[in-house]
């Protein structure tokens, strides 16, 4: 629900910003004349124009989510890899997910961990997920990896920092 809140106030205060710009811009039009309000105008533009993509959950140089890498696809079996997908947290809007790639060893035998990333799903407004580190263990239990994810959801107003909080989820996943 805190998400949802934080939603609204975040677009309520895009909407109020919006409001107060055209007002601004009529009375510069009015006290400094057109071509003031044209500059003035272009200025806002050119804030509101500078992309937002927040690549902190990013591959350097590319658009790929952020993956850390546990073992080499070389040292495992030629079968096929098996993707997990779970859910850390769900909120009323938004969940954050955790998407693990494995494989088996090359006799078959051992469930592998490959690789995995975390990333945010849903309506994201006023919040931005940044995983800081993932780590999958294999368990005594084949069947099962034990996860642990880090990271940091900051809280924005009007695309500023306001809070930045700590998360860590850790459990249990069944393979299939």
């Amino acid at each position: 629900m805190l998400y949802l809140l934080w939603a609204l106030l975040n677009a309520g205060l895009f909407l109020f910003f919006i409001v107060i710009c055209f007002r601004a811009t009529k009375l510069i039009r009015q006290n400094f004349g057109l071509l003031a309000s044209i500059v003035f105008v272009f200025g806002l533009l050119s804030f509101s124009g500078h992309s937002n993509d927040n690549n902190d959950n990013k591959e350097p140089n590319s658009n790929h989510i952020k993956t850390w890498k546990f073992a080499s696809e070389d040292s495992l079996s030629r079968n096929a890899t098996y993707p997990l997908v779970i859910d850390l947290e769900k909120t009323l809007i938004s969940k954050y997910c955790l998407f693990i790639q494995y494989g088996k060893d090359k006799e078959g035998q051992l469930n592998i961990p490959i690789s995995a990333s975390s990333s945010t799903n849903g309506f994201i407004s006023g919040t931005n997920w940044k995983p800081i580190s993932i780590f999958i263990n294999r368990t005594d239990d084949n069947n099962k990896f034990a996860y642990l994810v880090r990271g940091v959801v900051e809280w924005k107003l009007l695309g500023a920092t306001v809070y930045s909080q700590l998360k860590e989820y850790k459990g249990i996943v069944l393979t299939k």
